[in-house]
């Protein structure tokens, strides 16, 4: 009996060490895996991965090459294109419910920033994508009762920041105005909450950055001549319009002169 024991201990063992050894030789792939099904999810379109290299002992990830695709409706076939994300986990404070993070550095990023013919933002689409999915997350229903009873979830991320970044915007309405732009670096700071809540604060603050960029850059001035060409176009309208009744005025006055004339001569 014993015997039996030690020996069905000894398979469960070796089947423990051979599930442990496939999810740590396999770790990298199971999160890309789960970037792009969960990130997909989160933003409803397609979010893909190169490369994501985990070392568990010393707290750090590294993703590279990970794109997140446009919304339907817009021309340009990413809205991001991260280069390196490197990650800085905080194993002491980390457990079941929270993740802390001290640092994400995310170098040389390229942001595609699009307004199409609807005047709809491709950024903005994203956002609120995340924000419905923060508010799915959050377990509350229609009714105000809880719709799961797992808690999401947490992450505590101490810094964050995007250098080195590269913006490429286009106008739809301005003709399919195009404008190349650097970045300034941004960093936050003691953010907190769900992936979905977080990923939508980030996404909220870069899309205010790009738009002070794309300002600067003459955006402000392109509307602005736009305006002054229709305002333009409107005033010629209507000097012809004031043209055309000056003219018939004119007529008017001659036929009544050439009336009078003949009724005087006679």
């Amino acid at each position: 009996m014993k015997k039996t024991i030690f020996a069905i201990i000894a398979i469960l063992v070796i089947v423990i060490a051979g599930v442990l050894f496939y999810v740590f030789s396999n770790l990298d792939a199971i999160v890309k895996a789960a970037i792009e099904q969960h990130g997909s999810d989160a933003v409803k379109t397609s979010v893909q991965v190169e490369e994501v290299a985990i070392a568990l002992t010393d707290g750090a990830a590294t993703i590279n090459g990970l794109t997140v695709a446009n919304p339907e409706g817009f021309s340009l076939p990413h809205a991001f294109s991260l280069g390196v994300i490197e990650v800085d986990i905080n194993l002491e404070k980390t457990n079941k419910a929270l993740i802390a993070i001290d640092e994400i550095n995310i170098a040389e990023p390229r942001i595609f920033y699009e307004i199409n013919a609807q005047r709809q933002s491709s950024l903005n689409i994203l956002k609120d994508n995340l924000g419905a999915g923060a508010d799915a997350s959050s377990g509350t229903s229609a009714e105000g009762g809880s719709s799961t009873d797992a808690a999401p979830i947490k992450l505590d991320i101490a810094r964050f920041e995007l250098k080195d970044a590269s913006l490429h915007a286009k106008i739809v309405p301005l003709k399919d105005k195009t404008y190349d732009l650097e970045l300034p670096a941004m960093v936050l700071t003691n953010l907190s909450g769900t992936p979905e809540q977080i990923s939508s604060q980030v996404l909220d603050k870069l899309i205010d950055h790009a738009k002070k960029e794309i300002q600067k850059q003459g955006l402000d001035q392109e509307l602005a001549d736009l305006k002054a060409k229709a305002q333009q176009q409107i005033d010629e309208e209507r000097a012809k319009l004031e043209q055309m009744s000056d003219d018939r005025l004119d007529e008017e006055k001659q036929k009544v002169e050439d009336k009078l004339k003949n009724l005087l001569g006679r």
